[in-house]
């Protein structure tokens, strides 16, 4: 066949036409009025008095994450049995968001009886039952929540790690580390493996209570068990070393993890720089910064901050002030915390002119200090006699923070001797119309 023959029979390739994502969904008009409506029970109202095709999921799970959100927590039983009477389908993860809403407010009876209305809708699932053992634990009931673990599968539910997790974290904060591994021993009975969070949590207990030995002994069973330490493991041992007074091995440790397959990472230096910060060793700190840009990590603003902090508990706030500018220029953006820190460290050093600069930049950074930091401010200034602490206390204003008798006093002395402007602007700051 001629070469021009065969070239007409090959199929053309189909164009490739550029993929164009699907513009989401328009929500339903009666979830936009549900929303638009002012208050939940109002919501409420027009749900339960809507036709019965919009008693559906969506509309009833908009409903009732206003009320929780709204803290009705009286109105969320009713409401309940109101949608069961109305037949309205409801998911799991409702029912987990209303647990979990309740647990955060304290109120575990509640939360109690929303998980058990969950048959009456639907069945139990892994979300449901997780988040009533953490409002369980959270609220104290830590035995309470051990004895559900066994009814787990009689409410159609498999009880894993993360079900043991919880528990094993209440039974830590209550009985400590020997109690704590009571747990363990359970779990691994009931053929649930453990995870670097079992392990974990295990080890910050031991060595939180000094038991550095039976915490290494720990990290050994779990390469026993194939489960593989991470760098929170590796945090949570320096941490117990550093509390030990045994620097040294901490750090040696943090270099160690390497040929244990395991890099460092930023949690494993700050653990090192808290240590050195206690020492007041800021050519320490300094010098794990410079480390870990030598290892290619990028040290954030926690890092920065104990620099800063170590530097202005030493009465040097200037080379503070040059680290904050350092950090900005390596690309690292200074928190609320960094500029806080700084500002009352400069206010402590009666460096108000310097504070008064960090405030400035604090500001075009948008954030803004503590009431505690503004009033210390509004004093130095004014006792300084610098017209800025009119600056400060219309800042103030703007936040609705409030000065103290002691503050405007010395704000009144700078002001007496200031020009007429800060005079009107004073009167203005004290007797707002």
């Amino acid at each position: 066949m001629p070469a021009t023959a065969a070239t007409g029979l090959r199929r053309r390739r189909p164009k490739k036409v550029p993929y164009k994502p699907k513009p989401p969904p328009e929500p339903h008009p009666f979830l936009l009025h549900l929303k638009s409506l002012p208050s939940p029970v109002a919501a409420a109202a027009a749900l339960l008095s809507a036709p019965r095709h919009l008693h559906d999921h969506p509309f009833a799970a908009c409903v009732l994450y206003r009320v929780a959100r709204a803290r009705l927590f009286p109105l969320v039983l009713p409401l309940l049995s109101a949608l069961r009477a109305l037949r309205a389908p409801l998911r799991p993860t409702v029912f987990a968001a209303l647990i979990d809403h309740l647990g955060a407010a304290s109120r575990p009876d509640a939360a109690a009886l929303v998980f058990g209305a969950v048959p009456a809708f639907c069945s139990h699932s892994a979300a449901t039952f997780h988040a009533v053992l953490h409002c369980l634990v959270c609220n104290g009931r830590v035995d309470a929540a051990r004895d559900m673990l066994p009814q787990a599968p009689k409410l159609g539910v498999r009880t894993n790690a993360v079900s043991y997790n919880i528990v094993l974290k209440g039974v830590c904060h209550r009985d400590g580390f020997a109690g704590a591994r009571g747990v363990l021993d359970e779990m691994l009975g009931r053929g649930v493996r453990p995870t670097v969070v079992t392990f974990n949590t295990l080890v910050g207990s031991a060595c939180r209570e000094g038991e550095l030995a039976a915490a290494e002994r720990l990290v050994d069973e779990m390469a026993r068990r194939g489960v593989a330490p991470n760098a929170v493991t590796y945090a949570l041992l320096m941490q117990g070393l550093c509390d030990a007074g045994r620097h040294d091995d901490a750090k040696k440790l943090m270099f160690d993890m390497e040929y244990r397959d395991c890099k460092p990472e930023a949690a494993n230096y700050g653990v090192l720089m808290a240590a050195c910060a206690r020492r007041g060793d800021v050519d320490g700190i300094r010098g794990l910064i410079s480390d870990m840009r030598k290892r290619k990590l990028t040290p954030d603003d926690a890092s920065y901050n104990v620099l800063v902090k170590c530097l202005c508990d030493g009465g040097r706030v200037d080379e503070a002030h040059r680290a904050l500018i350092e950090m900005q220029l390596k690309g690292t953006a200074p928190s609320a915390a960094t500029y806080r820190v700084l500002v009352d460290g400069c206010c402590e050093a009666g460096d108000f002119e310097l504070g008064l600069r960090v405030f400035n930049a604090m500001l075009a950074g948008g954030h803004c200090p503590l009431a505690r930091t503004f009033r210390r401010l509004v004093k130095g200034l004014g006792d300084d006699g610098k017209a800025e602490a009119c600056f400060v206390v219309e800042q103030m204003a703007k936040r609705g923070m409030r000065l103290d008798a002691e503050g405007w006093q010395s704000v009144a002395t700078c002001v007496c001797s200031s020009s007429t402007s800060e005079m009107k602007l004073l009167n203005g700051l004290a007797l707002p119309s």
